[in-house]
């Protein structure tokens, strides 16, 4: 264990996203690149570099991200494009979706309450990252579905000159269907995974209560999604091609798509209620650690190596009792990042056979 001690405001935080990125190529909360860099070098240009070696036996994996920004481009940072950024892997340059999962990194942090209580697009991100980390098909898949939905989309906007838009937004058509399916399928399969892990984790964390995940494709209707259920390869592709069809009246006034993968969700129930409309704080942040404790573990058995498990300031916001039950269970994992403000959140017992480090303004120093 790893602990992080220093006042708020100095970088602990910051510390641990760029472990993070080092695992799923992106930030962790910043929607766009100003926002992971300090605002000197934001302002007038400069280099940022996140470099983490991780070692799972004889095998090691150097990770690299590089972000460069030239004074003349800083008054246009928010637009920069992905020229601007490096992922490296042993050295060799790679492209982000080669970056992907190459280390695996499972974070508990206070954003994670909108698990529970948020809108969709955090629930999707988080399954997103938790498939990517050891499937690396789905995250290419994920980046073709994106292309093929840009193209579509400029087609609905009339952003291409096309003769026979028809033909065109058919083949299209085809090609959205041919990867939603396997989006949709990867999904619900680690869905029910992650309910199988999931739930007893948070039996034990909230002294029974019942927890629930259902998994929520967006095919236009309530109706349509669910009986997407237990349909696969030609006969999912034929019930997503039909609900594209009855979506094209509503394309046509928005002028953009209305159905698919990048709208999914998955509604969580806690004792038999969903979380986003009457779940407590509490309850929320019972049922996403619990979240986070099963995606650990199905990272472990897909990647076939142990997570690096990293707490992000949380520990304060737990009573002793269910502090020392994450605890317990993160130590089952080879290593776990802790920060924290006071050192007592963590017990001395535990802090005596960690490595224990100071964070003062965005410096790291080795305390024992």
């Amino acid at each position: 264990m790893v602990v992080f001690t220093g006042a708020n405001g100095h970088g602990k935080s910051g510390l641990l996203e760029a472990v993070h990125m080092l695992s799923v190529g992106k930030s962790l909360r910043a929607t766009n690149d100003r926002e992971i860099v300090n605002h000197s070098i934001a302002r007038d240009g400069g280099h940022v570099q996140a470099l983490g070696v991780f070692n799972n036996g004889p095998e090691s994996v150097r990770a690299q991200f590089d972000l460069h920004i030239d004074p003349s481009s800083a008054e246009n940072f928010n637009r920069m494009n992905s020229k601007t950024k490096e992922w490296r892997i042993n050295g060799i340059k790679v492209q982000p979706v080669e970056f992907v999962g190459r280390a695996n990194v499972v974070i508990f942090e206070a954003g994670d309450l909108n698990l529970a209580l948020g809108a969709a697009a955090v629930r999707r991100r988080y399954l997103d990252i938790l498939i990517g980390q050891f499937d690396t098909e789905y995250v290419q898949t994920l980046v073709r579905l994106n292309r093929v939905r840009a193209s579509r989309n400029a087609l609905l906007r009339g952003s291409f000159e096309v003769q026979d838009f028809e033909e065109e937004i058919a083949f299209w058509d085809g090609r959205f269907c041919e990867e939603s399916v396997k989006i949709i399928q990867t999904r619900r399969e680690v869905m029910e995974l992650l309910q199988t892990r999931s739930a007893p984790i948070h039996a034990n964390l909230s002294e029974g209560e019942t927890f629930e995940l259902t998994y929520l494709p967006n095919l236009g209707s309530s109706a349509r999604a669910a009986t997407s259920t237990g349909l696969e390869g030609n006969e999912l592709r034929n019930h997503i091609y039909e609900a594209l069809m009855a979506s094209k009246r509503k394309e046509q006034s928005s002028r953009h798509m209305v159905i698919g993968p990048h709208l999914d969700d998955f509604r969580i129930d806690i004792a038999g209620a969903p979380s986003r409309r009457f779940a407590s704080r509490g309850q929320a942040r019972t049922a996403a650690l619990s979240l986070r404790l099963a995606e650990a573990s199905l990272v472990s058995e897909f990647a076939r190596r142990d997570p690096i498990i990293a707490f992000d300031d949380v520990l304060s916001e737990m009573d002793s009792t269910r502090r020392g039950t994450i605890l317990e269970r993160a130590l089952q994992y080879e290593q776990t990042l802790l920060t924290v403000t006071d050192t007592a959140l963590v017990g001395r017992e535990r802090l005596a056979g960690a490595q224990n480090f100071r964070v003062v303004r965005g410096n790291v120093s080795l305390l024992n």
